[in-house]
């Protein structure tokens, strides 16, 4: 089955973020798969494909930073089944059995819960599994007044959760973690521990783990003396 991995590569984002979590998902997953990255650098994702080819798509005018991943619910995207991922996840092991389960339940979209429930939103937008054309009416709503909407406190996530929630659309997410309670753990609130101050991180993690969430900071690029990073982040 051909499925599509899509990415954001925008503002401060290193290309190179892109460029590691395409191939750290071509290496593990089963599926066939296509690269695709919405980025405001197109030329410099071209320059780096080497073995990884991905397609760059160009951001929108006047769409900053996170809000691009309402834009990959646009008809613009490729057909078929995407697989999104926020760069700073770091892949462990294949989840394929979890996209499948996606798939089957053809669902307007799945996700993973939001670690701490964010300004009282379920929904996160940093793994996602969806069909192209099923979340348009999303990307239609965000672009009807992109400058009051990109004011919105909570950014992306909390916007498209709170619009599900709105439009009486909620119960159409399927959350993967249910089923799947180790397929993504956030490495600060499920594996961290805050220690006078400062965030401690376990050096080993459970062999059931497939996915670690790195959002906010510390970054990938700052975790090289984690074992489970350093392999399956920095050795990519």
């Amino acid at each position: 089955m051909k499925i599509n991995l899509l990415t954001v590569c925008t503002d401060a984002y290193p290309i190179e973020y892109a460029v590691k979590t395409a191939r750290r998902f071509k290496q593990l997953t089963d599926f066939d798969v296509n690269m695709f990255c919405v980025t405001d650098r197109p030329q410099e994702l071209y320059d780096k494909q080497g073995e990884t080819p991905i397609v760059p798509i160009t951001s929108p005018q006047n769409v900053t930073g996170w809000w691009n991943k309402i834009y990959c619910y646009s008809n613009d995207m490729p057909e078929g089944w995407n697989v999104y991922l926020d760069l700073d996840i770091v892949m462990v092991k294949n989840f394929d059995e979890e996209i499948r389960h996606a798939i089957s339940k053809n669902k307007k979209i799945a996700c993973v819960s939001d670690a701490i429930m964010w300004k009282g939103n379920k929904f996160s937008s940093s793994m996602q599994v969806f069909k192209t054309g099923e979340m348009v009416d999303v990307w239609e709503k965000f672009q009807s007044d992109r400058a009051v909407h990109q004011q919105f406190d909570g950014g992306d996530q909390v916007w498209t959760g709170k619009f599900l929630t709105d439009t009486g659309q909620a119960k159409k997410v399927l959350y993967l973690d249910e089923k799947f309670p180790k397929l993504k753990m956030n490495l600060k609130f499920h594996l961290g521990e805050k220690v006078f101050g400062q965030w401690q991180f376990p050096q080993k993690i459970s062999p059931k783990i497939k996915m670690v969430d790195c959002g906010g900071r510390p970054k990938p690029h700052d975790l090289q003396e984690l074992e489970y990073i350093k392999k399956n982040w920095h050795n990519i």
